[in-house]
């Protein structure tokens, strides 16, 4: 009872800390228990943002599972558009492809240009590619987005179905209730949720801060479109390391990582991040306009995730200290007694 008291006192202090220094809400889940700071519902749903990346990766591995896809094969086998043949689809699930980030090329830092705006997959694609590569394919690790849309478009290629069927598989595999793929065109989050907010410009901190609830989220696509919950997020962590979804060969191979600093890993749609009482928790990260999120899970069962409802620096904020706090939360998760 005392180990269970420590982390239920700690875990509402570090949220009501985050919340006072000027987030309107924070949700999370800790170890089978819901969490609640601020404007938020309990365990509401939330966009997950890239965290999507870490289902797009499981649903990739299972079709290599199933020897329809070659982790260590060209990726234009399956996506023509991608024209180097040295770029693997390891590469892309790793962020060591070398292809150049989309994003700022269609706009999406200003809500107001992608909110109502309907993206298809190979626009984004596109976008991309009009930019130079940003370096030799396998020469170092830099995340780009462009990958995860490269990933999504393999899997729908190789399964002849919407990217949603077979993320859908996925969570149905792990068991989850509250999560999904967002239908083409659905701007409303379906379930009870808080409100989010971002600013109008991300890379103007002194912008308009804006309600960003309901936004179309085809600009992410397979790097970052999924709604979840916090005990979701938690549940596919944990049902993911312990082997309930891949098979050995495929879960040692999505764990196999490079260094990105000296705190973290990335493997492939999973990252290792070190824990101050050692060891490390797997999981990822995900910030889309109006959410950031963390979640993850250790090899001994853990778990955790946490959402604010805002992204670091909407309302002033440091967003450095921010994050760092969000990760600190998900050390408390896993260290504390």
């Amino acid at each position: 009872m005392a180990a269970l008291t420590a982390l239920t006192l700690l875990v509402p202090q570090q949220l009501d800390q985050i919340v006072h220094e000027g987030t309107p809400g924070v949700e999370a889940h800790v170890n089978g228990r819901n969490h609640v700071a601020g404007k938020a519902p309990l365990n509401g749903q939330v966009r997950i943002g890239s965290i999507t990346k870490s289902f797009v990766a499981v649903a990739t591995l299972e079709l290599v599972a199933e020897n329809k896809v070659e982790l260590d094969g060209p990726v234009n086998r399956y996506v023509p558009h991608i024209k180097d043949e040295r770029i693997t689809v390891r590469q892309v699930l790793q962020h060591t492809s070398g292809l150049p980030e989309y994003v700022l090329e269609i706009g999406v830092p200003k809500i107001a240009d992608i909110r109502d705006r309907y993206f298809a997959p190979h626009d984004l694609l596109d976008a991309a590619l009009r930019l130079p590569p940003s370096f030799s394919p396998g020469e170092k690790y830099a995340y780009s987005n462009t990958n995860y849309v490269v990933a999504g478009l393999l899997i729908q290629k190789v399964t002849g179905r919407p990217i949603g069927e077979a993320i859908q598989k996925v969570i149905t595999e792990a068991g989850l209730k509250d999560t999904y793929w967002p239908s083409q065109g659905e701007q409303r989050i379906r379930g009870r949720h808080a409100q989010a907010y971002a600013l109008s410009d991300l890379l103007d901190p002194k912008s308009a801060v804006v309600n960003a609830t309901e936004i179309e989220t085809s600009a992410a696509w397979a790097s970052g479109a999924m709604v979840s919950t916090p005990a979701d997020v938690a549940k596919f962590f944990k049902t993911l390391l312990n082997g309930g979804l891949l098979a050995k060969p495929q879960l040692d191979e999505m764990r196999r990582t490079i260094t990105v600093d000296e705190k973290s890993a990335y493997g492939l749609g999973l990252e290792s991040t070190k824990l101050s009482c050692g060891g490390v928790w797997w999981g990822h990260g995900g910030s889309i306009h109006g959410w950031a999120s963390l979640g993850g899970a250790t090899d001994g069962g853990k778990n955790a995730a946490v959402t604010l409802t805002a992204l670091p620096g909407t309302f002033g904020d440091d967003p450095a200290k921010k994050f760092q706090q969000v990760f600190d939360v998900m050390d408390t998760a896993f260290c504390k007694k």
